[in-house]
């Protein structure tokens, strides 16, 4: 299979552009003004530029739990350029995407810092674009790229290397999980509601293809794993404004067994990045700027909202170690990217 070296060239993906997009999660329910004339892709995978309609108002969730501490900022991004993405490295680092094509690294002894900005970090590399971002055991680092070109697909970044294109995917490569039991990438595609098998030498094939991951607007979007090795997928918008969480077993082949609904509500409207602990879901509602926690009996409750400081979050994930009761939230903050940054706050157990 050939693969394509990464140039120094940069796109703003759509998901400045928040119409018909939502990116790993990027794009939630409502509908605004972008930040640039970048154009968003449609359903039909065309673009069209976006246009602007009110946000849906948050809903049946409680407020956030009284034991948990201030919001803080751990990196600033600032500029016109806006994370999306995060993941944990094997080194312990946090790794995160820059739309425009950087994917940069905080390392592990400054992941509880604060007000660190981006020459405090790392840049590992350099691609046509920077959506879902997620690491090896072996220290690889692949990018979801949505270019809506030939360059679009799953990249790695080798932790002594280049980075160049894995594998191809049409219409918009959002997040990806990496499973270590079979060494190999789950890959939502939010475009026409698909889940793709990638395996680490470039083979693709769809792992999981249901209606309900398939909506007229964004469908399959974030996607993790919990302790007892079900996959979840969150779909941002879903008819009557509503975002859904399908869990999905994994079968002893590592194929996908029979999906189920974890959770459907107004509550989760935007869902775009989610993360998974002790039973419990956290879902980056992007549109309505808060991250919530679903439990399994269905309860919500909110963790964070804008009166936190949150912009547009569009990912969320648990650190480890001494972080291990930090929750990371990426302020993806297209309609004021000064506004976008890293930030991270305590959920204790």
């Amino acid at each position: 299979m050939t693969r394509r070296r990464a140039t120094r060239r940069r796109f703003l993906i759509g998901c400045s552009a928040i119409a018909g997009v939502g990116l790993a999660g990027c794009t939630g329910g409502d509908e605004s003004t972008a930040t640039d004339s970048t154009p968003s892709p449609t359903d039909d995978g065309d673009a069209e530029p976006t246009t602007t309609t009110d946000e849906p108002t948050a809903t049946d969730t409680e407020t956030a739990t009284p034991d948990q501490t201030t919001v803080e900022t751990l990196v600033s991004v600032g500029g016109d350029r806006v994370p999306e993405n995060m993941a944990l490295g094997p080194d312990g680092g946090l790794y995160f995407g820059i739309t425009a094509g950087e994917v940069r690294r905080v390392p592990e002894t400054e992941t509880g810092a604060t007000d660190l900005t981006l020459d405090d970090t790392e840049q590992i590399a350099t691609l046509p674009g920077a959506i879902g971002v997620e690491t090896a055991p072996d220290g690889t680092v692949y990018v979801a790229v949505a270019t809506q070109d030939d360059q679009a697909g799953v990249w790695e970044v080798p932790a002594d290397g280049e980075a160049t294109q894995l594998v191809g995917i049409s219409g918009f490569p959002n997040d990806i999980h990496y499973d270590t039991d079979r060494e190999h990438l789950l890959v939502t595609e939010s475009q026409n509601g698909v889940v793709y098998a990638v395996t680490t030498d470039g083979e693709r094939s769809t792992w999981l293809d249901d209606d309900r991951l398939d909506t007229e607007s964004f469908g399959a979007n974030g996607i993790t794993r919990d302790a007892d090795g079900d996959i979840y997928v969150a779909v941002t918008r879903a008819p009557e404004n509503t975002g859904r969480l399908l869990r999905v077993p994994v079968e002893s082949d590592g194929a996908a067994g029979e999906p189920s609904m974890f959770f459907e509500g107004e509550a989760i409207f935007g869902a775009d990045g989610i993360t998974s602990r002790d039973g419990d879901i956290y879902v980056a509602a992007n549109s309505q700027n808060r991250v919530v926690r679903v439990t399994a009996d269905g309860t919500t409750d909110t963790v964070a909202t804008a009166d936190d400081g949150l912009v547009f979050p569009s990912d969320v994930l648990f650190g480890t170690g001494d972080q291990r009761e930090s929750l990371f939230i990426c302020n993806f903050a297209n309609q004021s990217p000064e506004d976008g940054a890293i930030l991270r706050t305590s959920v204790p157990r």
